[in-house]
């Protein structure tokens, strides 16, 4: 299910209804992949949920995103990216820096 805002109402009512991802999570809107796990369990995947001010602030604002969301990425059902694609106040050496470090997460480096 793809659907902008907070999500968190809408989950339960598209666990029933079947559906078993949704994306993007996105973070200004109040969604906590974190709190989502706790709440629906494995029921429910996820794409994105990485907030991209943080990864536009850069630096340690990215280090510390990526612990934010370390524990739903090692519990599996989830593929973390940026919510929303990549937006323009994104400097490429902080997109690398992010890609990087959640490359290493993840173990894909």
């Amino acid at each position: 299910m793809d659907s902008d805002g907070n999500i968190e109402e809408l989950i339960p009512i598209w666990i029933e209804s079947g559906m078993n991802v949704c994306d993007p999570i996105e973070v200004a809107a109040g969604n906590d992949i974190n709190d989502y796990r706790k709440t629906f369990g494995r029921n429910m995947a996820y794409r994105q949920g990485v907030d991209k001010r943080c990864i536009a602030r850069g630096g340690k604002v990215i280090e510390n995103e990526l612990v934010r969301i370390a524990p739903v990425i090692k519990d599996g059902g989830f593929i973390p990216g940026c919510d929303h694609g990549v937006p323009f106040d994104i400097s490429w050496q902080d997109f690398v820096h992010y890609s990087t470090l959640l490359a290493e997460l993840t173990g894909w480096l």
